[in-house]
């Protein structure tokens, strides 16, 4: 069975809580990714900001950085975590990703779609 380790992406693109709405804006779209991980000066995660968070602008108009936007206390997992527990994660709640730890700090996410090679690979193994 595949690990956390074996299927997250490593080193995720993300942004400080102190940047800029338009900086997470351009890499959201530069790197086709609908979230980002949002850390503190020591790398340690603090939030995420998504699409959906992005949305809010249209009603924050005083709105500039990523942490005005961003949603605090991302879920994340230890990099030696179950894959179980990413899974029943992501089936219980609306978001897309999940977020990895080493320590306290960032080292990756995975997303729903990061599953499914891993999913496929279990169905072989049963048939």
């Amino acid at each position: 069975m595949k690990t956390i380790r074996d299927v997250m992406q490593p080193d995720p693109i993300q942004v400080r809580s102190d940047q800029t709405l338009r900086q997470a804006l351009e890499l959201l779209i530069e790197n086709g990714v609908s979230g980002l991980p949002v850390v503190d000066e020591a790398g340690r995660l603090v939030g995420v900001l998504s699409e959906k968070d992005l949305l809010k602008i249209f009603y924050e108009t005083g709105a500039s950085t990523v942490e005005s936007l961003m949603s605090p206390n991302p879920v994340s997992f230890p990099v030696d975590g179950e894959l179980v527990d990413v899974v029943d994660s992501l089936m219980a709640n609306d978001f897309r990703r999940v977020f990895v730890h080493e320590g306290d700090k960032l080292v990756g996410l995975i997303s729903r779609a990061d599953l499914m090679p891993a999913i496929l690979n279990a169905l072989l193994e049963r048939a």
